[in-house]
């Protein structure tokens, strides 16, 4: 049975986000929208015509992303899930890398840290050099290897 007019979802009256969100959670297909585009003259006439299905078509490619990043952090953590399993915790499965970094802060920066401070200090470097890179500037001075 057909659904009435009202009910019926159409990019056209949509927001970039809304047409995302759809996709995204399965009231809406990314065939259905190639379609729709089809029908409207082509991507170009399209894009032209509804700037929505570009945002729309933008937040989809983000959320393919990030889903491929969370698929490789599963990749990386999987074999550390049996020693999840035995109830080890993250600082005690990493320890032998912990240990390595204290010992080169230790010799060079002629900082003592515990594990979990490392962690801490690698997570906020690597964070503000990774943010640098896309042009964000952080609020504060942050000394990083590509500031020193």
């Amino acid at each position: 049975m057909n659904k009435p007019k009202s009910q019926r979802i159409t990019p056209a009256t949509m927001t970039g986000e809304q047409i995302a969100d759809a996709i995204l959670y399965g009231t809406y297909t990314k065939t259905a929208l190639w379609s729709f585009i089809s029908r409207s003259g082509g991507a170009d006439a399209a894009h032209a015509k509804f700037p929505q299905i570009v945002v729309a078509l933008h937040i989809l490619k983000q959320e393919k992303k990030k889903a491929k990043s969370a698929r490789a952090v599963k990749t990386i953590l999987k074999p550390l899930s049996r020693q999840f399993a035995d109830g080890q915790s993250l600082t005690e499965i990493l320890a032998p890398v912990l240990q390595s970094y204290r010992r080169l802060y230790r010799e060079k920066l002629n900082l003592d840290m515990t594990p979990e401070q490392v962690i801490m200090f690698l997570v906020a470097t690597h964070g503000v050099e990774n943010l640098e890179q896309h042009g964000k500037s952080v609020a504060v001075n942050f000394l990083t290897a590509t500031t020193v």
